[in-house]
């Protein structure tokens, strides 16, 4: 068995140098090949995304507060001795001991917990290169529950990749879709019994199951500059210009954005300014924040690349200034749902944009969503952290929508700006993108004003329920009288169910005839 699992531990492993290993070290009981440790041939790296998975061979009652079943799942945690194995049950949570003799090695399970981090998912998903090819794993941001991600692209939402969230329902134990109406009320007692339920396989296109670990050439995040082809220049700003290109991808090629930043010097500081957002965009992951596939430099020009999706149909800013009018309401509520889901999961994350306008949020396939972009200004946030507070206030401010508390001291920059931004966004929006404060062309001015209370006043055609509604407890004085992005995410849902409901009863289906 264990020869088993080296064939398929080896199956995409033809050169090595060095493994990645973002999981634990091999069970005591399977050593590591010495294929991994011979040094020869091509540098290469290896992510390893095994944890030994064992399958219980019959049921059992451990004690008065647990048991299992027959074919229930349990990820090695180590191995005690020759004969008992320290696991934690996947469908309970719950750790034990159990004999050698009660489970066995899972050789064909889909589950890969050697990593819960999206982005490395997703550098894993696009190397190995298979459309349906999917893996189970670990959800990092919701508590016991697990993620079966896929190589499935996504039209609507300019992925190449999906993420099925799988929860535990809590009185059965049982695995389950949370969030697919069509899978979620059906019911699973192991993830083998879960990948091949012929109703799971009508609606996710499952192929075949990611190896235990992904060959990359150089490092996880590198992508050789030989497999990108430019193609023409789609825009310009303070860090360097944004390229669309062609990303060869085994026989694939993907249409990709590409951020060409300013070129470098010799001096090492200059380098290490790219270096947070950089890092920034690794970590981050959302359906509604631009995904980074991955950093390529040209040594020929000592220029830094960052390779990330491509958003076909540009800013938001532009796109508004090119429209013959306003979007409807309608439509702006949609966006505004998207920025503020994206910046939710900002929020969780302890991040903060400072740089949320038109002009960073991208336009999805038929302009039916948005995403956010640019984080050259991101920066973590440690309250405590004052040093890093100055540091980043004197940084360059986007004044037209920064709050009055960053422009009056730099240690209140929080979440909280970000809203105050946000409302501000969805001011620029109802201008058609036009700035914000047209009125006044000097950045003292605007400071001062908003520092002394002023509340920019309605845009013409937004509607009085919006400004009131929305806007304006984003531009609270305050910080700690404006909304999170959470309770915004909550409003605009309700505020576009209400909507729903209105168009619906005031719909006639009644043909009046001549």
């Amino acid at each position: 068995m264990v020869n088993d699992y080296f064939d398929l531990l080896n199956e995409n492993s033809k050169k090595r140098n060095s493994v990645i290993e973002l999981s634990n070290k091999f069970p005591n009981d399977i050593q590591c090949p010495s294929s991994i440790n011979n040094l020869n041939n091509k540098k290469t790296n290896c992510v390893q995304l095994y944890k030994p998975i064992y399958i219980a061979r019959h049921s059992k009652i451990v004690n008065d507060k647990f048991s299992y079943d027959e074919g229930d799942e349990f990820e090695l945690i180590n191995k005690l001795n020759e004969d008992y194995f320290h696991v934690i049950h996947l469908r309970t949570n719950t750790q034990c001991t159990l004999h050698r003799a009660y489970i066995y090695l899972d050789l064909e399970t889909p589950l890969r917990l050697g990593s819960d981090d999206r982005g490395v998912i997703q550098r894993c998903l696009l190397q190995y290169n298979i459309p349906g090819a999917y893996l189970i794993r670990r959800s990092k941001n919701e508590s016991n529950a697990f993620v079966l991600s896929i190589s499935q692209i996504s039209n609507q939402r300019n992925a190449e990749d999906w993420h099925y969230l799988i929860c535990i329902n809590p009185k059965t134990r049982c695995f389950y879709f949370a969030q697919e109406s069509k899978l979620d009320r059906i019911l699973f007692t192991s993830f083998r019994k879960l990948i091949h339920h012929e109703k799971v396989l009508d609606v996710i296109p499952l192929t075949k199951r990611i190896p235990f670990q992904i060959e990359f050439e150089e490092d996880l995040w590198h992508i050789p500059i030989r497999n990108l082809t430019l193609e023409y220049r789609i825009g310009i700003g303070e860090f360097g210009e944004v390229w669309r290109a062609l990303w060869q991808n085994g026989k694939r090629k993907i249409p990709v954005a590409v951020k060409k930043l300013h070129r470098l010097n010799e001096n090492q500081s200059t380098i290490n300014n790219y270096m947070p957002e950089i890092e920034i965009l690794k970590t981050l992951r959302n359906n509604y924040i631009v995904t980074l596939y991955g950093v390529a430099q040209d040594f020929q020009t000592n220029e830094i690349l960052l390779i990330t999706e491509l958003m076909e149909n540009g800013d938001l800013k532009n796109w508004l200034e090119l429209c013959q009018d306003v979007p409807n309401e309608k439509t702006i509520i949609s966006y505004a749902y998207d920025i503020c889901r994206g910046m939710t999961y900002l929020e969780q994350q302890s991040h903060v944009h400072r740089d949320l306008a038109c002009r960073n949020l991208l336009l999805g396939v038929g302009k039916r969503t948005v995403k956010i972009a640019d984080f050259g200004l991101s920066t973590f946030i440690n309250k405590n952290d004052y040093t890093q507070h100055r540091e980043t206030y004197s940084q360059r401010l986007p004044i037209r929508w920064t709050a009055p508390e960053v422009l009056h001291d730099q240690k209140f920059y929080s979440i909280k700006s970000d809203v105050w931004s946000f409302g501000i966004v969805l001011i620029e929006i109802w201008l058609k993108g036009d700035d914000p404060y047209p009125e006044e062309k000097e950045f003292s001015a605007i400071r001062s004003l908003v520092q002394n209370g002023y509340i920019h006043k309605k845009p013409l055609k937004c509607s009085d329920r919006f400004y009131n509604r929305l806007i304006l407890p984003c531009l609270s004085y305050k910080p700690n009288q404006r909304p999170n992005f959470q309770s915004l995410v909550e409003i605009l849902h309700q505020w576009n169910k209400e909507k729903i409901e209105h168009e619906r009863l005031n719909y006639s289906n009644v043909e009046f005839l001549s």
